[in-house]
């Protein structure tokens, strides 16, 4: 059944790569799915990175054409913002790059203001708040985003990740501070990246796939399989990442992947036998 994808949406931190170490396989796979007329699209819950930051990566690290097929949740983040409240003022938990992506969609991000402690009213008060991977967090900034929630401002959050794969091993993700905020402020955000399946749709899209003929590969059984299956999409767990074999065995139903690999170059070489 595996030769009957004709697309693949693809996860990148844990699957492609691991902060600056291309994965087994993540090269020649792309290559392969070029050169046999498949499609391939990147989709990353990357909340710290533009697309072009991200695409550049791609290149740096030799992965063949990244340009024109790179999704990110941070980009979906802004421009689901933006639709909700054009030219309306954000305040991000996140990265200096995060806050261009708001800005060039045409919102207005705020910085924390001289008395963080003043009551919100008025135009004092964020339409939004959003929560990236935010790796200069500091108190004041988390207390006055808990506080803009808590307010009225509309909370989003690029996505839940846990953890983030770097070389070394793992480091806090996003969810980690989404978490600390939903918790103290006690509103739910509105969830943007997996295992959200509206991202997914959009990937679709981008690529004109038949979500029959189309492969979600991931390394995370809550978000990215979790996402394929709402989203109406088999998955492929890469054992390269945030879930181990013990994981994947025990898991059931929608975290429960199609198919189990070490990493895209098993993958690449079932598809190929």
């Amino acid at each position: 059944m595996l030769r009957e994808y004709r697309a693949f949406i693809l996860d990148l931190d844990g699957v492609v790569y691991r902060g600056e170490r291309l994965l087994p396989g993540a090269r020649e796979f792309v290559a392969w799915a070029d050169a046999s007329g498949r499609r391939v699209l990147f989709l990353s819950n990357n909340s710290f990175a533009t697309v072009e930051e991200v695409a550049a990566k791609l290149a740096r690290l030799g992965v063949p054409k990244p340009e024109g097929r790179t999704l990110t949740a941070g980009w979906a983040a802004a421009q689901a913002i933006a639709q909700r409240f054009p030219s309306g003022s954000v305040f991000a938990l996140a990265v200096a790059s995060v806050e261009r992506m708001l800005q060039s969609v045409g919102l207005q991000t705020l910085s924390l203001p001289d008395d963080p402690l003043a009551p919100h009213d008025g135009q004092a008060r964020p339409d939004a708040v959003l929560v990236g991977l935010d790796r200069s967090l500091t108190y004041p900034r988390l207390r006055y985003a808990m506080r803009a929630i808590m307010a009225g401002a509309a909370f989003y959050a690029v996505n839940r990740d846990p953890r983030l794969p770097i070389e070394e091993g793992f480091e806090p993700g996003t969810g980690s501070i989404v978490a600390a905020l939903e918790y103290a402020s006690g509103v739910s955000p509105l969830m943007i990246g997996k295992p959200a399946p509206e991202i997914v749709h959009q990937a679709l899209r981008l690529m004109d796939a038949d979500p029959s003929e189309t492969l979600v590969i991931g390394d995370a059984l809550d978000l990215d399989i979790v996402a394929g299956h709402a989203a109406g999409l088999a998955s492929a767990l890469m054992l390269s990442g945030l879930s181990d074999a013990e994981q994947a065995n025990e898991a059931t139903s929608a975290r429960r992947p199609d198919y189990v690999f070490a990493d895209l170059a098993g993958l690449l070489a079932a598809l190929q036998a």
